[in-house]
């Protein structure tokens, strides 16, 4: 289990400081003042968002994967 929150709080922190830059350069590429440390503070947020439920997410993903792979092995039925 610790294995597992670890690998994911590093996946999340991977994802989180990608989506933290690309909400800073979306943010400050907006004419304004105060865009850039708006921006500054939407991807520490999303840094910090992405690591702490990293591991739930990957959990999620897992669940989602093996259960979309159960439901392709089950045989659908014909409704004629």
């Amino acid at each position: 289990m610790d294995d597992i929150l670890w690998i994911g709080s590093a996946l999340g922190a991977l994802f989180g400081l990608l989506h933290g830059v690309w909400l800073f350069r979306l943010q400050a590429a907006r004419p304004g003042s105060g865009q850039r440390a708006k921006g500054i503070y939407y991807g520490i947020w999303a840094f910090i968002l992405w690591t702490l439920f990293g591991a739930y997410v990957l959990i999620f993903w897992l669940l989602g994967l093996i259960g979309s792979s159960i439901a392709r092995l089950k045989p659908r039925r014909s409704s004629a």
